[in-house]
Protein backbone atom coordinates (compact mmCIF):
# COMPACT_ATOMS: atom_id res chain seq x y z
CA UNK A 1 0.00 0.00 0.00
CA UNK A 2 1.35 3.56 -0.78
CA UNK A 3 2.44 5.35 1.64
CA UNK A 4 -0.14 8.81 2.97
CA UNK A 5 0.25 12.17 1.69
CA UNK A 6 0.99 14.86 4.06
CA UNK A 7 -2.23 17.61 3.98
CA UNK A 8 -0.40 20.17 2.60
CA UNK A 9 0.89 18.47 -0.72
CA UNK A 10 4.42 19.98 -2.16
CA UNK A 11 2.79 21.82 -4.76
CA UNK A 12 0.99 23.95 -2.47
CA UNK A 13 3.84 24.75 -0.65
CA UNK A 14 5.78 25.86 -3.83
CA UNK A 15 2.56 27.98 -5.24
CA UNK A 16 2.90 25.62 -8.31
CA UNK A 17 -0.01 24.86 -10.73
CA UNK A 18 -2.63 22.74 -8.67
CA UNK A 19 -3.68 21.43 -12.45
CA UNK A 20 -2.30 18.00 -13.05
CA UNK A 21 -1.93 18.59 -16.81
CA UNK A 22 -0.07 21.56 -15.69
CA UNK A 23 2.56 20.16 -13.58
CA UNK A 24 3.86 17.67 -16.32
CA UNK A 25 4.92 20.84 -18.20
CA UNK A 26 6.42 22.25 -15.46
CA UNK A 27 10.94 22.88 -16.37
CA UNK A 28 13.75 22.28 -13.80
CA UNK A 29 13.68 26.00 -13.51
CA UNK A 30 10.03 26.59 -12.74
CA UNK A 31 10.77 24.49 -9.45
CA UNK A 32 14.05 26.12 -8.75
CA UNK A 33 12.09 29.53 -8.82
CA UNK A 34 9.20 28.44 -6.83
CA UNK A 35 11.59 27.08 -4.32
CA UNK A 36 13.74 30.35 -3.80
CA UNK A 37 10.60 32.30 -4.06
CA UNK A 38 8.64 29.72 -0.95
CA UNK A 39 11.84 30.57 1.08
CA UNK A 40 11.82 34.36 0.98
CA UNK A 41 8.99 34.20 1.07
CA UNK A 42 8.15 32.10 4.04
CA UNK A 43 11.64 32.46 6.14
CA UNK A 44 11.37 34.19 9.62
CA UNK A 45 14.38 35.99 9.42
CA UNK A 46 12.73 37.21 5.65
CA UNK A 47 9.50 38.01 6.85
CA UNK A 48 8.94 41.61 7.62
CA UNK A 49 7.67 42.62 11.16
CA UNK A 50 4.37 42.41 11.99
CA UNK A 51 3.30 40.15 9.23
CA UNK A 52 2.23 36.57 9.70
CA UNK A 53 0.28 34.01 8.37
CA UNK A 54 -2.20 31.64 10.50
CA UNK A 55 0.03 28.53 11.11
CA UNK A 56 -2.35 25.93 9.51
CA UNK A 57 -1.18 27.51 5.81
CA UNK A 58 2.86 28.38 6.55
CA UNK A 59 4.90 25.85 5.70
CA UNK A 60 8.01 25.42 7.32
CA UNK A 61 11.45 25.78 5.90
CA UNK A 62 11.94 21.88 5.99
CA UNK A 63 8.61 21.16 4.37
CA UNK A 64 9.26 23.87 1.97
CA UNK A 65 12.76 22.10 1.05
CA UNK A 66 11.24 18.20 1.36
CA UNK A 67 8.88 19.74 -1.52
CA UNK A 68 11.68 21.49 -3.44
CA UNK A 69 13.74 18.14 -3.49
CA UNK A 70 10.98 15.86 -4.27
CA UNK A 71 10.08 18.09 -7.44
CA UNK A 72 13.29 18.38 -8.69
CA UNK A 73 14.03 14.68 -9.10
CA UNK A 74 12.44 13.47 -12.06
CA UNK A 75 11.93 9.84 -10.28
CA UNK A 76 10.42 10.81 -6.79
CA UNK A 77 8.19 13.75 -8.79
CA UNK A 78 6.92 10.78 -10.39
CA UNK A 79 5.95 8.55 -7.40
CA UNK A 80 5.03 11.85 -5.74
CA UNK A 81 2.34 12.47 -8.67
CA UNK A 82 1.26 8.85 -8.53
CA UNK A 83 0.84 9.22 -4.94
CA UNK A 84 -1.37 12.05 -5.37
CA UNK A 85 -3.44 10.48 -8.19
CA UNK A 86 -4.14 7.94 -6.39
CA UNK A 87 -5.00 9.08 -2.74
CA UNK A 88 -6.39 12.35 -4.17
CA UNK A 89 -9.80 12.49 -2.12
CA UNK A 90 -11.03 15.15 -4.82
CA UNK A 91 -10.79 12.51 -7.34
CA UNK A 92 -12.49 10.06 -4.93
CA UNK A 93 -9.09 7.55 -5.93
CA UNK A 94 -7.29 5.07 -3.50
CA UNK A 95 -5.08 2.25 -3.86
CA UNK A 96 -7.99 -0.11 -3.69
CA UNK A 97 -9.13 -2.17 -7.42
CA UNK A 98 -12.04 -0.10 -8.64
CA UNK A 99 -13.14 3.55 -8.35
CA UNK A 100 -15.88 5.71 -10.24
CA UNK A 101 -14.27 7.99 -12.90
CA UNK A 102 -10.72 5.92 -13.10
CA UNK A 103 -10.19 3.37 -16.13
CA UNK A 104 -7.84 0.65 -16.07
CA UNK A 105 -6.25 -0.15 -20.05
CA UNK A 106 -3.00 -1.39 -21.05
CA UNK A 107 -0.52 0.61 -23.32
CA UNK A 108 -1.54 -0.60 -26.30
CA UNK A 109 -4.97 0.46 -26.30
CA UNK A 110 -3.47 3.62 -26.49
CA UNK A 111 -2.45 5.06 -30.29
CA UNK A 112 0.92 6.22 -30.22
CA UNK A 113 2.10 9.17 -32.01
CA UNK A 114 5.20 8.54 -33.38
CA UNK A 115 6.49 12.19 -34.54
CA UNK A 116 5.54 13.14 -30.86
CA UNK A 117 6.86 10.00 -29.18
CA UNK A 118 3.82 9.87 -27.37
CA UNK A 119 0.69 7.75 -26.52
CA UNK A 120 -2.97 9.10 -26.09
CA UNK A 121 -6.35 8.35 -26.11
CA UNK A 122 -9.60 10.22 -26.33
CA UNK A 123 -11.85 10.34 -23.14
CA UNK A 124 -15.82 10.80 -23.00
CA UNK A 125 -15.42 14.01 -22.57
CA UNK A 126 -14.60 14.24 -25.92
CA UNK A 127 -11.23 15.89 -26.06
CA UNK A 128 -9.42 13.84 -28.50
CA UNK A 129 -5.84 13.61 -26.76
CA UNK A 130 -7.03 13.78 -23.46
CA UNK A 131 -5.14 11.21 -21.43
CA UNK A 132 -1.10 11.50 -22.90
CA UNK A 133 1.62 9.62 -21.27
CA UNK A 134 5.34 9.98 -22.07
CA UNK A 135 8.29 7.78 -22.27
CA UNK A 136 9.66 9.34 -19.32
CA UNK A 137 6.21 8.82 -17.60
CA UNK A 138 6.79 5.39 -18.47
CA UNK A 139 10.29 5.10 -17.56
CA UNK A 140 9.63 7.12 -14.17
CA UNK A 141 6.91 4.35 -13.58
CA UNK A 142 8.99 0.69 -14.62
CA UNK A 143 8.95 0.16 -11.10
CA UNK A 144 5.59 -0.38 -10.40
CA UNK A 145 4.45 -1.08 -14.29
CA UNK A 146 1.54 0.91 -14.54
CA UNK A 147 1.06 4.96 -14.07
CA UNK A 148 -2.33 6.89 -13.42
CA UNK A 149 -2.89 9.92 -15.73
CA UNK A 150 -6.02 12.44 -15.36
CA UNK A 151 -7.81 13.64 -18.55
CA UNK A 152 -6.99 17.26 -19.65
CA UNK A 153 -10.63 17.65 -20.27
CA UNK A 154 -12.11 16.35 -17.78
CA UNK A 155 -12.02 15.22 -13.86
CA UNK A 156 -11.23 11.85 -14.88
CA UNK A 157 -8.98 9.27 -14.76
CA UNK A 158 -6.87 6.41 -16.91
CA UNK A 159 -4.99 3.70 -15.06
CA UNK A 160 -2.08 2.78 -17.77
CA UNK A 161 -0.82 -1.15 -17.23
CA UNK A 162 2.40 -1.69 -19.32
CA UNK A 163 4.88 -4.47 -19.38
CA UNK A 164 9.07 -3.34 -19.25
CA UNK A 165 10.85 -4.72 -21.60
CA UNK A 166 14.29 -5.75 -20.24
CA UNK A 167 17.48 -5.31 -22.24
CA UNK A 168 19.90 -7.93 -22.72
Amino acid sequence: MPAKIDEQDHYEILALPSVQSSRKQLAEQDVKLAYRRALLLHHPDKSAPGTTNPPTTKPTIDQITIAYKTLIDPTARSEYDRLLALQSPSTGLSSQAFHPGLEAVDLDDLLYDEAQGIWYRGCRCGKERAYVVTEEELENNAEYRELVTGCQGCSLWLRVTFAVAEDD
